[in-house]
């Protein structure tokens, strides 16, 4: 989909020259002249991103974005203020995503575009859990900024004028030490990295290679470009820079404004890992049985999909256990539903433990069972099922005081399903289903039969 832009200046030429600019890139682009045309806009549709002039009739472009990223309807807005040198901290401290001078090229305004848009949609991926869980964010540990520079001069220099502004431990590291860190699971949250290191281009590459690599594509990358090099800092956007900075704001005169674009990205990884972080625990709900703790049938079903779809591809067995626990009605009936709950919780435990790492279970059902077994060929999974029967039969479960305390015992039928490679050629999802339902056959067959036995299913799967 398009994104939409909203630009807005008073001057009508920066208008319609700025809409000219970003339309030609197929971007959705409405204007306004003043801060009341703006918030009139923001109350019909919400835009993807606010261009923000320097020049409104009725309000300081200052105030204004301070207004819209503070608003709830409009926070989540990012906001590209156009200011000169000397307004761009005070941009960045009402909020604005980014702040460039007026006279910047096609090349440059578009590049900051595409990169202020892709990292809203890093972060509505993240809410919505799409994107790859990181390390635990740790919101009392210390971030950590890794300075790569072209020589240690200067990296010594940045970590001076840093870090009394920025509160954060500062590693200096060269390309292949930044790259050895990410290895061994010492990533940083900011990079901040000159653009030519040992060669010109040089810091480009590194940026790219720690964009592709799992353990720091999630973090923070600045970049810093000498004034001679500005036609880097285009492409050093799209290659994922948060944000691009000439190396005259590491001077004492730009350290401020330097150090809050940096802390803009500190604050971005932290939400990003915190919003990851939350969608994390709502998925781990979402595919959790709350008594028991097991993965629940949501969770299951796809899962032995997978399993099934696996097992074809790379040629190998696989296995199901379905389990049912005897005449558990009559707990239920005797001491009540905490003792069922009880016994429920304390089976999913056995479980657990019988099936190691073997595979998973799941509860499917109110007292169903579901093992699957990616690896196991007939062998194994009965050797299994029978640790499985004895862990349910041989120890009593203890019944809390609710239901009166005590101890009672409960056995489980169980069927078993093997699946050996090369028995099937039937679509993933229909081989996972027909596995089930032959698990289930050989379920009843184990209750018919007289119930705390094991019924392994023999009918093959055809195609």
């Amino acid at each position: 989909m398009t994104a939409r832009i909203l630009v807005a200046d008073g001057v009508a030429t920066t208008r319609i020259t700025l809409k000219v600019r970003l339309a030609a890139a197929c971007y959705d682009v409405v204007t306004a002249a003043s801060a009341a045309q703006i918030l009139d806009l923001l109350q019909q549709d919400l835009p993807d991103l606010i261009v923000l002039g320097g020049s409104l009739p009725d309000a300081c472009a200052i105030d204004i974005c301070r207004r819209l990223t503070s608003e709830p309807r409009s926070a989540g807005i990012p906001v590209l203020m156009l200011a000169r040198t000397d307004r761009r901290l005070a941009a960045l401290q009402a909020g604005a995503a980014a702040a460039l001078d007026p006279e910047i090229t096609d090349q440059m305004l578009l590049a900051r575009v595409r990169g202020i848009l892709r990292d809203a949609d890093l972060q509505t991926t993240a809410e919505l859990g799409l994107a790859e869980a990181p390390a635990v964010f740790d919101a009392a540990r210390v971030p950590q900024i890794v300075l790569v520079a072209d020589s240690a001069g200067r990296a010594l220099r940045w970590r001076q004028l840093l870090a009394g502004r920025l509160a954060a431990r500062y590693d200096i590291r060269g390309a292949d030490e930044a790259l050895v860190g990410v290895r061994s699971g010492a990533a940083a949250d900011v990079y901040i990295i000159s653009a030519d290191l040992e060669a010109r281009g040089d810091g480009l590459r590194l940026l790219s290679e720690l964009r592709s690599r799992q353990g720091s594509r999630d973090a923070g990358f600045v970049v810093t470009i000498a004034p001679e090099r500005e036609e880097m800092a285009a492409i050093a956007l799209d290659l994922g820079a948060g944000d691009v900075l000439p190396e005259t704001m590491f001077d004492p005169a730009g350290i401020e404004t330097a150090a809050m674009a940096i802390g803009l990205q500190l604050s971005r990884k932290s939400r990003c890992d915190l919003r990851r972080e939350e969608v994390k625990r709502h998925l781990v709900w979402a595919h959790t049985d709350p008594l028991t703790g097991l993965y629940n049938r949501r969770y299951a079903l796809p899962k032995l999909s997978e399993i099934a779809r696996d097992a074809i591809i790379d040629g190998r067995d696989f296995s199901v256990i379905a389990v049912d626990l005897d005449h558990f009605k009559t707990i239920n009936d005797r001491h009540g539903h905490a003792a069922g709950d009880a016994v429920l919780t304390d089976v999913a435990q056995r479980l657990k433990a019988a099936l190691g790492a073997e595979g998973f279970a799941a509860r499917i059902g109110g007292e169903e069972f579901l093992l699957a077994l990616p690896a196991a060929g007939a062998e194994k999974v009965q050797r299994i099922a029978e640790r499985v029967r004895l862990a349910i039969q041989d120890l009593p479960i203890e019944l809390p005081r609710l239901s009166g305390g005590g101890s009672t015992r409960v056995t489980a039928s169980i069927g078993v399903v093997a699946v050996a490679a090369g028995s099937h050629d039937n679509w993933p999802d229909e081989l996972a289903r027909r596995t089930l339902e032959r698990a289930d056959r050989a379920l009843m067959a184990a209750k018919a039969s007289g119930r705390n036995r094991i019924v392994v299913s023999q009918a093959d799967i055809a195609a």
